[in-house]
C-alpha cells in the first residue's frame, strides 16, 4: 500500500511542471552501505572480540561430544550396558548444556547487534538528511528502488561522510 501510495505521490509531482522543475529526487543504496561502511567492519570486528571466547568454548564442547560420541561407538560393543548408559547420559546432558550455551549466546548476540545497527541506523539517517538539505532535495528514496539513474544516487556522498566521520572518531 505504501509503494502504491509513493508512486502515485511521485508520478503526481512528475506530471504536475510547476513542481517537476523544482524537483530534486535522491537516491540512497542502504544494501551497499552496510557492506562498504567502514563502521560496519568495526562493529563485526568488536563483536568478534567480545563474543570470540563464548565462541571459542562452544566449539569445544562440540568437539568434546563429538570425542564422546566415537569413544561410545568405538567401545559399545566392549563395555558394560551400565557404563554405556553412564556415557550416553554424560553425552545427552553436554549435549543439552551446549544448546543452552548456544542459545544464551544467540541472544546476547542479536541484542548487542540490533543495539548496534540502531545506533548506526541513526547516523546513516542524519548523514542522508543533512546531505538532503545541503543539497536541496525533495524526495530522497533508499528502499524499494529497483532502478535509478547513476546522476541522482547519493550513497557514494553518504558513505563518503560516514568514512570521514569514522576517521575523525578514531582519532
Amino acid at each position: 500500500m505504501k509503494k502504491l501510495v509513493l508512486g502515485f505521490l511521485i508520478y503526481s509531482l512528475l506530471t504536475t511542471g510547476a513542481i517537476a522543475a523544482n524537483l530534486k529526487i535522491g537516491v540512497v543504496s542502504v544494501e551497499r552501505i552496510l557492506t562498504e561502511a567502514p563502521q560496519v567492519d568495526a562493529v563485526n570486528t568488536s563483536m568478534l572480540e567480545r563474543f570470540g571466547p563464548q565462541r571459542d568454548e562452544l566449539q569445544k564442547m562440540e568437539k568434546d561430544i563429538t570425542g564422546m560420541q566415537e569413544n561410545y561407538k568405538r567401545n559399545e560393543l566392549v563395555m558394560t550396558e551400565d557404563k554405556l548408559n553412564a556415557l550416553k547420559k554424560d553425552i545427552i546432558a553436554k549435549i543439552q548444556m551446549l544448546k543452552q550455551k548456544e542459545a544464551v549466546l544467540t541472544r546476547e548476540v542479536n541484542t548487542v547487534r540490533s543495539q548496534e545497527l540502531a545506533v548506526l541506523q541513526q547516523q546513516v539517517r542524519g548523514i542522508i538528511d543533512d546531505i538532503a538539505k545541503k543539497g536541496k532535495y525533495s524526495l530522497v528514496l533508499s528502499e524499494g528502488v529497483a532502478y535509478s539513474a547513476p546522476e541522482i544516487d547519493i550513497t557514494d556522498k553518504v558513505l563518503d561522510k560516514m568514512k570521514a566521520a569514522f576517521k575523525k572518531k578514531k582519532k
